[in-house]
């Protein structure tokens, strides 16, 4: 799978980790996700969307942001 560029808007599908306790096995299943953002770390193992940032914070921002394990994407575009 390819990764865009840092700094581009992307729209992710992925599938999310689910933990049940006292459920049915046939409800153990990953949970399917969207996310989108800017693409502003990229990891070996995982990528970092920013929905919302402080822009006066520029060596270690602040915001918000969704961590991905690499793994998880299904899919991933520019927007």
């Amino acid at each position: 799978m390819r990764i865009p560029k840092l700094g581009r808007k992307v729209f992710v599908e992925w599938i999310d980790v689910v933990g049940l306790v006292n459920d049915t096995l046939s409800r153990a299943v990953p949970a399917p996700c969207w996310s989108e953002g800017l693409l502003v770390r990229v990891e070996e193992d995982f990528i970092v969307l920013a929905s919302s940032m402080y822009s006066e914070m520029e060596d270690d921002p602040i915001g918000d942001y969704t961590v991905i394990v690499i793994g998880c994407i299904k899919r991933i575009r520019i927007v």
